[in-house]
């Protein structure tokens, strides 16, 4: 297989555009990536030619954007064929020509050696549990947070509108007040006048 280029990983779909800009993004990127190609490609330790595992899955949030890659390791360095979850910004990918263009191959790097890879979160119910969890929180936070500012917001609004409506209506009693007042003074003049 021939080499093509270097690039980092952006998914967004089965085959996907390439939006977001990655460390060690050297050349143009491709594009488009296959994520079926993506699945089961061979990921190795930054500067080794020792494969650590393969891409198992893609985890997305809910804008349906990558938030994660498990990485399911080989019994290399010690991690016994357990899964880990790596961020897309941990990994890149050299697309090399396949034998059609709509089956690309991927060598997946990973941004560091491998016993360090056994210090990323193991992929488990745990880890899932908790992530959709705190994922939750996060976006129930978020939709209390705006709906708390459309509250203050719109309070303000109306409280605004009310103080408006007050100023304008205790101007126009001043103004009542002092028209009623010039006539009554109009009047007492007249008389003083006429007498």
């Amino acid at each position: 297989m021939a080499v093509r280029k270097t690039s980092a990983i952006a998914l967004t779909g089965i085959t996907l555009a390439a939006t977001s800009t990655f460390a060690l993004a050297q050349q143009k990127p491709d594009g488009l990536y296959s994520a079926d190609q993506l699945l089961d490609a061979e990921v190795y330790a930054q500067g080794s030619d020792k494969q650590v595992g393969e891409i198992d899955d893609v985890i997305l949030d809910n804008n349906m954007t990558i938030k994660s890659f498990v990485v399911e390791t080989e019994n290399n360095f010690g991690m016994d064929g357990k899964s880990y979850v790596v961020s897309p910004d941990q990994l890149s990918v050299e697309t090399m020509q396949g034998e059609k263009a709509t089956e690309p191959q991927y060598r997946i790097t990973l941004m560091a050696d491998g016993q360090a890879l056994s210090s990323y979160p193991v992929y488990n119910d745990s880890w899932w549990n908790n992530t959709q969890s705190q994922a939750a929180d996060a976006w129930d936070q978020t939709k209390q947070s705006a709906n708390s500012a459309w509250t203050r917001i719109k309070d303000g609004t109306t409280e605004l509108i009310d103080d408006t409506r007050d100023a304008i209506g205790g101007a126009a009693d001043e103004t009542g007040d002092a028209t009623d007042n010039a006539a009554d003074e109009t009047q007492d003049a007249a008389e003083d006048a006429s007498n």
